[in-house]
């Protein structure tokens, strides 16, 4: 799961700041001064690409590419990124942001913790003290789902997945 976060990373990238106000619901476009609020996708495991795409209809992201295995949306100044995964429905929701640092990061965290009553705990790769990931595990519409939340270099992604 963290090579696939990696790879997210790599290929696509968006930045924003942080807002731990936001409410639960489709994602939003960027506020005021280029912050960005904490941005849910859709969490419907186990639903069809159709079911994400219409989720996503009128929200502030537009598709770039997708078919019934990914789809990939990003906002209009492509700032923010969420992809999604479908093996026998959705498996995969990843959201990716770029510039943000550790502070910004633990705002998501704390939201993430508090709308999902997980408690996420963190792992710093020894070599590389610039990177590190927060994982836990809980339930989200009645399914045990797996919440990595990693950073490297300002980019942070956050991954929902239906654990092996």
């Amino acid at each position: 799961m963290l090579a696939m976060m990696a790879a997210m990373c790599v290929t696509f990238t968006a930045c924003g700041g942080d807002d731990s106000d936001s409410t639960p619901g489709k994602p939003e476009e960027p506020g005021a001064g280029g912050t960005t609020a904490y941005v849910e996708p859709c969490l419907d495991f186990g639903s069809s690409a159709e079911h994400v795409k219409e989720y996503m209809t009128g929200t502030a992201f537009q598709l770039i590419d997708g078919n019934n295995i990914a789809l990939m949306y990003a906002n209009s100044d492509a700032t923010v990124a969420i992809s999604y995964t479908f093996t026998s429905g959705l498996r995969i929701a990843q959201v990716t942001y770029n510039g943000y640092s550790e502070s910004q990061a633990n705002a998501f965290k704390a939201e993430i913790e508090k709308r999902y009553g997980v408690t996420m705990t963190k792992e710093v790769n020894p070599d590389d003290v610039s990177q590190w990931v927060y994982k836990g595990t809980t339930t989200i519409n009645s399914r045990k789902v797996a919440i990595m939340m990693m950073a490297y270099k300002g980019v942070i992604s956050i991954m929902y997945g239906l654990p092996d």
